[in-house]
């Protein structure tokens, strides 16, 4: 392999080594990095074992398709580098991380190491480096809730309360909330919230929801503050109170919400709540918009339209109005046809 400021290339990448043998991309578990031997007869030598191949472009030694072998530069240059090769390295760097990991976490939850199983269970829930397998995940879960990991109580509580992998259940997905709640989970306050404000597998209870979904709000749970903001703007269950739910919603939508971007948008843009600022009103319309809100997307519209907020732009407006249209906006499709008149 030649020197590059009195370093090596990787034969593989082509990635400046320095005076490093192993290559960070590739996969180094397999490939130890030596000088590359120099070429004879005008033929090629394999990067990965170093055999003369001739003309040749593939190493029969080699098991790995994707190293083909290309010609030296002068005689004695580094190989040039391949996207294809590198992302090829770097999804098996990725796949053998995973394997490494998936084979720790195993060893730690057959041992009963909770943490390890609520990991296990959480790779066969999103299927990383496994095949997804949603009842295997409620298995593991289980064992890592039971004794005691917070995180598989608010999982095992969610999996019963929407029924994923296991028949529905809330009286099941209460018990589980109910324990990560009492520890602090925020996502299993605000799910135990909802049960106790709809009465799904807990009687109902007004003031008890409101006591679980606050707390879950103020550990800074987005759901849980967007949902406090609906109840206090309309007066549901708690006492009417636009300037709260204001208050809600902006911590809601500088979480991405796309509603509570919306509905603070709508306050901001009216003065609801809040002073009047139409400027600030349009880029909450606009963030909203991006996640394909369709009365966010015809509100911008008719701020481009009347250039409150931003710059009048009837091009600008009327695209809008179509994306609001397509995503069945009544009032959006109404403009448009009358645009068409």
């Amino acid at each position: 392999m030649a020197n590059h400021e009195g370093g090596r290339t990787c034969p593989k990448c082509g990635m400046n080594l320095g005076q490093k043998h192993l290559c960070p991309v590739c996969d180094n578990r397999q490939i130890s990095l030596q000088d590359t031997p120099e070429q004879t007869r005008g033929g090629r030598t394999c990067p990965k074992c170093g055999m003369n191949l001739g003309q040749k472009h593939l190493c029969p030694n080699c098991d790995t398709p994707e190293s083909g072998h290309e010609d030296r530069v002068g005689g004695g240059g580094a190989y040039s580098a391949s996207v294809e090769a590198v992302k090829s390295c770097l999804t098996r760097l990725e796949d053998q991380e995973n394997a490494d990991r998936i084979q720790t976490y195993r060893q730690g939850a057959e041992q009963g190491n909770a943490a390890s199983q609520y990991n296990l269970g959480t790779c066969y829930y999103n299927g990383t480096g496994l095949a997804k397998d949603l009842s295997e995940a409620v298995r593991w879960f289980r064992m890592a809730a039971e004794r005691g990991c917070v995180d598989a109580q608010s999982a095992l509580g969610r999996i019963f309360f929407l029924g994923e992998g296991v028949e529905r259940d809330k009286s099941e997905a209460v018990k589980w909330l109910r324990m990560a709640a009492e520890q602090g989970k925020a996502a299993g306050q605000y799910l135990l919230g909802m049960c106790f404000f709809k009465g799904e597998g807990v009687e109902r209870d007004v003031p008890e929801a409101f006591r679980w979904l606050r707390m879950a709000a103020e550990q800074g749970d987005a759901d849980a503050q967007e949902f406090l903001g609906m109840c206090c703007f309309s007066g549901t269950g708690v006492a009417k109170d636009v300037p709260e739910a204001v208050k809600w919603w902006r911590m809601a939508a500088e979480q991405g919400k796309a509603d509570a971007q919306y509905y603070l948008g709508v306050c901001l843009y009216k003065g609801d709540g809040v002073n009047k600022d139409v400027s600030e009103a349009a880029r909450w319309f606009r963030s909203a918009s991006a996640q394909n809100m369709p009365d966010a997307q015809y509100l911008l519209g008719v701020c481009c339209f009347k250039g409150e907020g931003v710059r009048k732009d009837d091009s600008e407006a009327v695209k809008w109005w179509r994306m609001a249209a397509e995503h069945g906006n009544a009032d959006a499709q109404s403009l448009l046809d009358q645009l068409q008149m």
